[in-house]
């Protein structure tokens, strides 16, 4: 009886029972998701420099494509300049790499299910995806889903956002959406930035 009223004791259970009762599973849990918050420094490394070569591959297209473009991204900022424009892609860039870290640690493990679901139905597909997956399977990764980002973003960005800051704030009327060939110069100036924020995401933490 000395044994059996131990066992059931307050110092007792520092041992995982598999008939623990919930009340003291419950915490045991609510600590481990605490601790699956916290940030990695790499992490926070990898979406910053991603962030930035991002952001200067979307300015050089906008640039490109037109010059007062970039200006109107410095305007936000209250930098209506070129140099203004540049640094506040940097920003944007850093800004939107950030929920992208967070974006791919939670659909990271579904969309390579996916992947693998599509290439085992595909031999095509297989015979193009598992040697990227094999070299380098999280750099593949990223890169495709920061394509969809940046193309989401972009879509935002430039279809919408920026439309409707520029017609509100600055008073210059702009179609909303502005499905016009600046928009989607837009867009693919984000799609590119998406891309290179996942292969820089990617090739810093696998290497």
């Amino acid at each position: 009886m000395a044994d059996s009223n131990a066992s059931t004791g307050p110092d007792a259970g520092s041992n995982a029972d598999p008939d623990e009762p919930p009340s003291r599973v419950a915490p045991a849990s609510l600590v481990e998701t605490i601790e699956s918050l916290e940030f990695d420094a790499r992490e926070i490394e990898a979406a910053i420099a991603g962030g930035l070569a991002g952001g200067f591959q979307a300015a050089l297209v906008i640039q490109v494509y037109d010059t007062d473009a970039i200006k109107r991204v410095g305007a936000i900022f209250g930098a209506p300049t070129l140099n203004g424009g540049w640094l506040g892609m940097f920003a944007l860039g850093v800004l939107f790499a950030l929920p992208f870290s967070v974006f791919v640690s939670s659909s990271i493990d579904a969309f390579v299910s996916k992947v693998m679901l599509l290439s085992s139905r595909n031999e095509s597909l297989q015979k193009l995806l598992v040697p990227l997956l094999k070299r380098s399977a999280l750099t593949t990764t990223t890169l495709a889903l920061g394509n969809g980002y940046g193309v989401a973003v972009g879509a935002v960005l430039s279809l919408f956002v920026f439309p409707i800051w520029l017609t509100v704030a600055m008073g210059v009327p702009m179609a909303i959406p502005n499905v016009t060939v600046g928009g989607l110069v837009g867009v693919i100036a984000w799609a590119l930035y998406g891309g290179t924020l996942g292969l820089v995401y990617g090739l810093i933490l696998e290497y």
